[in-house]
């Protein structure tokens, strides 16, 4: 039977966080109706043994690493909800904010998502806005000046906010206005995923909101492997292939080089002269980085 909202996570190897959403949902006394499903990408560090000894789940194994979209397609395909919530594993939720976000969406049917006010642990607001801006990829500065301003207009606002639309770790999305044939576009693996499905939103029209009362913390992560910065890249290439066109997409790849070069110049001159760790890890990060991100 249908349930007001479907809430879907992807796990892959995040044991620990996996324990306290299980434990969360387990404990959870809402208003409304709900599911838990945990799409699995073939973890082993005992993810598969708790999932599985937890009946109240719906546990999905895909068997591989599908990557974050593809295993919330999974996850989406296999519930049946007025409303999806899509979330990260490493976040720490709370009653008040799923049930605020809840009744927005009740209370205005010309809204599409709803998403929380989402922050550090120390309580700083974390980029989440989507602007669609081209200007912003050619220009980190820009990039940075549009973020700043959505933050400080965040922490300002006193009711619902409307934007373009949410990127990362926790939106609540109304199932009729998903786009097909899925939630996100499975030709991205990792990262740049809900990029491309904010700014399909956006072309088909899709409000959405900011409720500034709802707080959740999103813990994040950030890897240094090389496969996770190849594929950083590549998917921001694809990304801007399908919204921009190729000539766009082959002259930022060509800036992205000259910027992780200069880094990398940079942070490797400073590092003779300094025995500051921070400087060696950055230096460390774009040798890395000049290394893979190369597209094929």
């Amino acid at each position: 039977m249908p349930v007001d909202i479907a809430f879907v996570t992807v796990n892959y190897n995040t044991l620990e966080c996996m324990k306290n959403l299980t434990s969360f949902f387990s404990d959870l006394d809402a208003p409304f109706t709900f599911t838990f499903t945990v799409v699995d990408n073939n973890s082993v560090d005992g993810s598969q043994e708790l999932l599985q000894s937890r009946p109240e789940i719906q546990y999905l194994q895909t068997g591989e690493n599908l990557g974050y979209g593809r295993g919330i397609n999974r996850g989406v395909a296999a519930t049946a909800s007025k409303y999806v919530c899509v979330t990260n594993t490493d976040v720490i939720l709370n009653r008040d904010a799923l049930i605020a976000l809840w009744h927005f969406l009740e209370e205005r049917a010309d809204a599409g998502v709803s998403a929380p006010r989402i922050t550090y642990e120390d309580g700083r607001n974390q980029g989440m806005v989507f602007k669609a801006s081209l200007f912003s990829i050619y220009a980190n500065w820009f990039a940075k000046l549009l973020a700043s301003r959505e933050k400080r207009k965040i922490a300002r606002a006193t009711a619902p906010l409307r934007v373009e639309g949410v990127m990362g770790a926790f939106f609540l999305i109304r199932r009729s206005v998903i786009p097909q044939p899925a939630l996100f576009d499975e030709d991205f693996f990792f990262f740049y995923e809900d990029t491309a499905l904010a700014h399909t939103l956006k072309n088909n029209g899709v409000q959405c909101f900011i409720v500034p009362g709802a707080t959740i913390i999103h813990l994040g992560g950030k890897s240094g492997s090389a496969n996770s910065i190849s594929s950083f890249y590549e998917s921001r290439n694809l990304y801007l292939k399908k919204f921009y066109g190729p000539v766009h997409a082959r002259a930022v790849y060509l800036l992205d080089r000259a910027r992780i070069l200069r880094k990398w110049t940079i942070y490797s001159l400073f590092s003779r002269f300094t025995a500051s760790e921070r400087i060696k890890s950055k230096q460390r990060y774009y040798k890395l980085a000049w290394d893979t991100a190369r597209l094929k």
